[in-house]
């Protein structure tokens, strides 16, 4: 991997690409690609997970954005994870891997803290086309416990499930909360992994 991390950043990126991928490895097999951030100064890398024939759905997860580091020197503690529907990762797979790229810049230098369960992103044009163009972060619902968080050494690195939504589901959530959210996705019947529904309010 050509970066600009120092010998023992790179050692630690090691030891840290280890703990993470075996786990994602034991959770969901294994990945068959991965990508590389081209900025050197972020360690990114992507991993895309196809599921089990029955799932029809691809994740696609970050390993490195926890080895960034925010402008006050404090340690990014976040992956993400996305999970869209297999052929959309594969017909659309270079936009799913530049976004995702766009969010971890976004994370570490525009937002400048951790992300955290149910924090919302306002609507921008970063968004593949024809997608929801506000994000919601949150837990990584019905994904194994164990990748919740992942602990190497003192860090404790949290995997943040990136869920698209439309404008009007983020007000929901900004005015109502996340509960109203979740009843309204129930109540229109829709999977949020599927990046190409309508609006559910």
């Amino acid at each position: 991997m050509s970066t600009d991390l120092t010998p023992d950043e790179q050692f630690n990126f090691d030891i840290k690409r280890s703990i993470i991928l075996a786990e994602y490895i034991k959770c969901w097999g294994m990945p068959e690609a991965r990508n590389l951030m081209t900025n050197k100064k972020m360690p990114v890398e992507l991993y895309v997970f196809p599921g089990e024939d029955m799932d029809q759905v691809t994740r696609v997860v970050t390993i490195g954005l926890s080895s960034c580091k925010f402008a006050d020197d404090k340690s990014c503690n976040n992956e993400l994870l996305m999970v869209l529907p297999f052929d959309v990762a594969d017909d659309q797979w270079e936009s799913v891997s530049q976004y995702i790229f766009e969010l971890s810049n976004y994370i570490v230098n525009t937002l400048g803290r951790n992300v955290k369960a149910e924090d919302l992103k306002e609507e921008s044009d970063q968004a593949p086309e024809a997608w929801p163009k506000a994000l919601l972060f949150d837990d990584p619902r019905g994904e194994p416990n164990e990748l919740n968080q992942f602990y190497i050494g003192i860090q404790h690195v949290t995997l943040s499930w990136v869920v698209p939504i439309f404008g009007n589901e983020y007000s929901l959530i900004k005015s109502s909360g996340i509960e109203s959210f979740d009843a309204a996705v129930t109540d229109a019947e829709v999977s949020l992994v599927e990046v190409r529904r309508d609006a559910c309010v």
